[in-house]
């Protein structure tokens, strides 16, 4: 079949941050084994309101609760930054820009994050972390509701 080319594209990325640190108690096991999976990751999206094709989309992912934990695997923190360009906003509504920007950008941003994590921690003793599958729907969900309590807070 021939692909037909999205109405996105990503325009630049730009890795704002990475830190990984090992936790070895011993030589047994893998990354993918010992790695806590309790990520933390957040997400905001910026339109721009002067250039209405472009937006930005900047995620943090981090793990860092594993130094706690005192188990083998990586505590990892990384954020970056991500422009995309649709390739004609104008002749897209705002549904259709909206799925774009939820079922396309996030997920290739999430993705560009996911090979940053696998290629840095492929040169640990541990070999590569993938980070596992992530429900956009839940993630989606959680948003909604922190973005919620935040607008609540503001009131008081």
């Amino acid at each position: 079949m021939i692909i037909k080319r999205s109405e996105l594209r990503i325009e630049k990325f730009n890795l704002l941050g990475i830190n990984v640190i090992s936790f070895a108690n011993d030589d047994s096991g893998t990354a993918k084994e010992l790695t806590n999976n309790n990520f933390d990751l957040d997400f905001d999206i910026f339109l721009n309101k002067e250039d209405i094709d472009m937006f930005k989309i900047m995620i943090r992912l981090d793990n860092f609760d594993i130094k706690n934990t005192k188990q083998t695997g990586y505590g990892i923190d990384v954020s970056g930054e991500f422009k995309f360009r649709f390739n004609n906003a104008k002749g897209l509504d705002d549904d259709m820009q909206s799925v774009l920007i939820s079922r396309s950008a996030l997920p290739m941003a999430i993705g560009h994050i996911r090979s940053v994590i696998a290629i840095t921690t492929g040169n640990f003793h541990l070999g590569p972390y993938y980070l596992p599958s992530i429900d956009l729907n839940d993630l989606f969900e959680k948003k909604a509701n922190s973005l919620q309590v935040n607008v609540e807070n503001e009131d008081i």
